[in-house]
């Protein structure tokens, strides 16, 4: 058996609600969860878990679904797995909430790596229920400072599928998301395959994999997810990697083979040795590989040459570092934009909408909420969200991953990321609330 005194977990902070972990098992999960007056919980839902809220102090209001519902000191409010809900404190008013989630984690979390090269590794991160939970199964040295990483399902079961270009996004011990392009055959289900190359400016993610990831861990992670896909429609397909940008355009290159279309790819590295699964290219057959070692050549790779003319039917697939995919860019100016695609890791240092100088003030007034919250030259709207108490899930704050990509019901956007298609961007239903911002003097948010 186990108690608690709820009181003890109390706690407020002006900027941001507070959240306190209480039980996890596997059967239930709960945390309290306080609020200053006006704070609130964005939109969200849970695709396998029930929920219930117990009201412990102060009044607000709800919103789940369609259904908005006042709340005051002993309320108690159930909601099913996957309905939409979100909530707000009323502006006079602090609010503590009691939430059980069930089902809960599915096993004991211990998030210490083992230590040394001979350690056994038993170690399980959190797995939230809503994300796949997927074991180690396999790392090996793939080149210079790139490990590849086999993840398999905990529970030896078939894998959500993928397509060429998709990734996945993986929850560190510390919080932080990374995301990882998959690079082995679309067609395995048992099995997903990344490749991780340690950056000297790792803000967490590539550290962590070289670091304290072993075999027989098991991480949490998001369903594949596809913001560059592969155009089948295309007669051929010249592909340029730069680096471990290589990961997912090897998947692309599977694809070409086992459809029988031609390719081919020019491949930059610093030098040969970090050259990643080059092995493995060499046995791809339909196409051809030209690898380009800055060391060897003197000089950086140009892409000009490769993407001089225009062959009918041909697309063009980059990935890398965003200086290459800058100069890419430049070259195939003279081609059809809707030909060219980009998978970008970071985002341009030379992007022309850096600098405040740039930037205007704007409003957004949050639809599920109903509050309106300015947004000044010199913060994003994520800032402003996370200022007022409302978590977005985010990762890279540079607008190259699509995870805190919000639904746009009112306004014109200024998309300033690298994942959304043209198209999507034209559309503006979405916007990535770390990068873009308001062409008209108000959005309105569905949060």
């Amino acid at each position: 058996m186990r108690s608690f005194v709820l009181n003890d977990f109390i706690e407020y902070d002006p900027q941001l609600r507070v959240r306190k972990p209480i039980l996890k098992v596997p059967t239930v999960v709960s945390e309290i969860v306080c609020y200053e007056p006006g704070q609130s919980t964005a939109t969200h839902h849970h695709p396998v878990q029930d929920e219930i809220w117990v009201v412990l102090e102060g009044h607000g209001e709800i919103w789940v679904g369609e259904e908005r519902l006042a709340v005051e000191p002993s309320s108690m409010i159930f909601i099913p797995a996957g309905l939409r809900h979100g909530l707000v404190a009323r502006q006079d008013s602090r609010l503590v909430l009691l939430f059980i989630k069930s089902p809960g984690i599915p096993e004991a979390v211990s998030s210490a790596a083992p230590s040394g090269p001979g350690s056994t590794a038993s170690a399980v991160l959190p797995t939230p229920a809503s994300k796949l939970r997927l074991e180690v199964t396999d790392i090996q040295t793939e080149a210079r400072d790139v490990l590849q990483v086999e993840l398999r399902a905990s529970d030896g079961g078939e894998l959500p599928a993928f397509e060429p270009g998709a990734h996945i996004a993986i929850d560190l011990p510390d919080g932080k998301i990374r995301h990882y392009s998959l690079c082995n055959d679309w067609r395995e289900r048992d099995r997903y395959v990344l490749g991780v190359a340690r950056s000297p400016q790792s803000r967490g993610g590539s550290l962590f994999v070289h670091q304290g990831l072993r075999k027989g861990m098991t991480v949490a992670a998001a369903a594949p997810r596809n913001g560059f896909p592969l155009d089948a429609s295309a007669e051929r397909y010249l592909f340029l990697a730069g680096g471990i940008g290589i990961t997912p355009i090897l998947a692309m290159i599977r694809w070409c083979e086992a459809n029988g279309r031609p390719w081919r790819l020019a491949y930059a590295v610093r030098s040969a040795q970090r050259g990643a699964f080059l092995e493995t290219l060499s046995t791809i057959g339909g196409g051809s590989v030209h690898l380009h070692s800055d060391d060897r050549e003197s000089c950086v790779f140009d892409p000009i040459p490769w993407l001089a003319g225009a062959p009918q039917g041909e697309h063009v697939y980059c990935c890398g570092p965003a200086p290459m995919m800058a100069a890419i860019k430049k070259a195939a100016a003279h081609r059809d934009p809707g030909t060219v695609h980009f998978e970008y890791f970071n985002a341009p240092t030379d992007d022309a909408h850096d600098g405040v100088a740039n930037r205007k003030p704007f409003t957004i007034e949050l639809k599920r909420s109903g509050r309106s919250l300015a947004v000044p030259a010199d913060k994003t709207v994520l800032e402003i969200l996370e200022q007022n108490g409302l978590r977005v899930v985010s990762s890279c704050r540079e607008g190259t991953c699509r995870t805190c990509e919000t639904g746009v019901c009112e306004g014109t956007v200024e998309h300033r990321d690298y994942c959304l298609t043209p198209e999507e961007q034209r559309e503006s239903k979405t916007m990535m609330v770390c990068v873009s911002r308001a062409k008209s003097e108000r959005l309105v948010l569905d949060i």
